[in-house]
């Protein structure tokens, strides 16, 4: 009781034993079982932390990817691929758009982008 701990972050995400031969590259598709284990804000990783010692960047890189995907959002026209009678809702923790037709109820919702 009352040890300091160090958590050597940059060891933990660049560590070839838990990411591979390419740790040093940053792919976020290639998330191994062992690293799916450890704790972290973002996709397994500890860079920003968590908690009441958290990253301020954190917050500020959330907000800039948001200001980013509306900018290019707001480029397109979004119209839907289906007749939106063959759209219907399906409900597991919140409500998700399916395909009536579709068996398997997998969530989706064909757009077209212009």
């Amino acid at each position: 009781k009352g040890d300091p701990i160090f958590i050597p972050i940059l060891a933990m995400n660049t560590s070839k034993e838990l990411w591979g031969p390419d740790a040093h590259e940053f792919k976020c598709e290639n998330v191994p079982e062992a690293v799916s284990d450890i704790p972290g804000v973002w996709s397994h990783l500890l860079s920003f932390l968590g908690g009441p010692r958290a990253c301020i960047g954190y917050r500020f890189a959330v907000v800039e990817m948001k200001v980013l995907l509306f900018t290019l959002v707001r480029a397109f026209e979004f119209e839907l691929a289906v007749p939106a009678s063959e759209i219907g809702k399906h409900w597991v923790i919140v409500q998700r758009p399916v395909l009536r037709g579709d068996p398997t109820k997998k969530p989706q919702l064909p757009l077209l982008l212009k």
